[in-house]
């Protein structure tokens, strides 16, 4: 309880930063042991492509008995830490998974996406559809994103002429950074668990870092692949439109589905009206705003009096995102399309179904914890930052390459975030910076260069139906971008608020 007291009376930031102590021959061990865990992972997880939540799992014990670690307290530091993460994570993961099912089903992100891009023209296109991939890129993973945004892809390349991989980069720009810097996704919220960070402080500035990194990755990168494509484009037909009919018929066919099964139910020919923009807008929302609400409770109401209690009840992130899943259910519940939704005890039906995708990055976060308990309890992760701060490294630096190490080398957004802050959160407090900060600089070094080993880039790569050079020279572009741009502006905006 003491423990627990003293996190939760964490100051925000500390501006001296502490002297780094001299390194000592265990400390050298130590981090050799961090250096044969990686290299373990790297064996397990990209040579002989065994899942990463198992990867992790062995790793962190192996860890835990190099280390020197008594045998019997290895299992109990890998359980706690496991048991800490899932505390702080698991409701508010399985609340947006609700959410953004919800969205999906009902039509809300597909209608939101068609408003933004008619009132935009062709001319205003690129920036539709980055904000539009940045408001449904909150709540909903990359994946579910990509998938659920699609026909719009589509639609907007036909519209242009133009191959959907390139209409799509501002829409990908968005979605990615949302993804790597914004919670409720699980790696930024790993790193505000590890880094005992603000929640509504992340939230606001990463949102501000997030859209404003994805303009040079999304809108100023497509301008410039554009100009490259219409310099070697030949006449007839451009091959980058071909995987086009069978995306929009992936799309179309569920709902054409679901007229037809309409009729078997209750003799009921048609489905409801799909929910509008403005629907899923607020429901994407609520929750961000109670969360923020929660944040300035102090700022607007007397500390202690029952508004503020109620302000902090509310923008609790557990409650928040129950909050909004519970008026995401109400709100677009009767909107849903899919007649399996519509029957009695549909909402059910969905609400378990929309945790299948949340399933293994629940297990891969849980992993995660359990190496980052056993990283602490070894003492390995102390004398990694003691060496890496003698390095002389600046703080947001070294956490933007240690995340970017093991992005390259090992492909996951998630694991390398996990990674690098388990090895800084033990002195997140004393390295002159705010945390909050940390947690952008890690997840942005987390987003850099997605290649062959990431599921992210095969996702693409199997959509649009490209070959490996080009999605390298689209994707894997956009991804450095982003992740070069997030580091800078985090720099900007930290100098600004010291």
């Amino acid at each position: 309880m003491e423990q627990l007291k003293a996190n939760s009376e964490r100051p925000p930031f500390i501006i001296s930063p502490v002297t780094p102590a001299p390194v000592t021959a265990h400390d050298a061990y130590l981090l050799a042991c961090i250096a044969g865990t990686v290299a373990l992972l790297l064996i397990l997880v990209g040579r002989l492509r065994i899942h990463a939540a198992i990867g992790l799992s062995v790793a962190a014990l192996a860890l835990g008995v190099a280390s020197g670690l008594p045998l019997a307290r290895v299992p109990v530091a890998f359980t706690a830490g496991v048991g800490e993460m899932m505390g702080r994570i698991a409701i508010i993961l399985g609340m947006g998974a609700i959410l953004g099912q919800l969205l999906a089903s009902s039509g809300g992100a597909a209608a939101l996406g068609k408003a933004l891009v008619e009132r935009c023209g062709t001319a205003g296109m690129p920036w539709a559809l980055l904000c539009l991939g940045i408001l449904v890129g909150i709540p909903v993973f990359f994946e579910v994103g990509l998938v659920l945004l699609m026909p719009i892809v589509v639609d907007a390349a036909r519209r242009s002429g133009r191959p959907p991989i390139l209409v799509s980069l501002p829409l990908l720009a968005g979605l990615s950074a949302m993804h790597g810097l914004v919670p409720p996704h699980p790696a930024a919220l790993l790193a505000v668990a590890e880094y005992h960070a603000d929640l509504a402080r992340v939230l606001l500035w990463g949102l501000v870092v997030g859209a404003l990194a994805a303009v040079p990755a999304g809108p100023l990168v497509q301008r410039v692949l554009l100009r490259l494509w219409e310099r070697r484009r030949t006449p007839g037909p451009d091959s980058g439109d071909a995987p086009v009919p069978a995306i929009a018929a992936q799309h179309e066919s569920p709902g054409a589905g679901a007229g037809e099964s309409a009729p078997a139910m209750g003799g009921k020919s048609a489905l409801p009206a799909p929910a509008g923009a403005l629907r899923a807008v607020a429901a994407i929302l609520l929750p961000v705003a109670l969360i923020l609400l929660g944040g300035w409770a102090d700022a607007m109401t007397a500390r202690g009096s029952l508004p503020n209690q109620l302000f902090h009840l509310a923008g609790s992130p557990d409650v928040a995102m129950v909050i909004g899943a519970l008026a995401a259910l109400v709100t677009l519940g009767s909107k849903v399309q899919e007649p399996a939704y519509r029957a009695r005890g549909g909402l059910r039906r969905l609400t378990v179904d929309s945790f299948g995708p949340i399933a293994s990055p629940l297990v891969i976060l849980a992993a995660a914890g359990g190496l980052s308990g056993v990283l602490r309890a070894s003492g390995a992760a102390q004398a990694a930052v003691t060496v890496a701060m003698n390095a002389h490294l600046p703080p947001l630096v070294l956490a933007w390459v240690l995340a970017a190490a093991v992005r390259v080398s090992m492909g996951s957004a998630t694991v390398a975030m996990a990674v690098a802050a388990s090895i800084l959160a033990p002195i997140s407090t004393g390295m002159g910076v705010r945390p909050e900060m940390l947690v952008l600089a890690t997840g942005s070094g987390s987003l850099l260069l997605s290649h062959v080993n990431d599921s992210g880039f095969w996702l693409v790569n199997s959509l649009f139906k490209i070959d490996v050079k080009t999605t390298l020279a689209t994707w894997s572009v956009l991804e450095t971008v982003l992740s070069i741009s997030g580091l800078a502006l985090t720099l900007v905006l930290a100098a600004a608020l010291r």
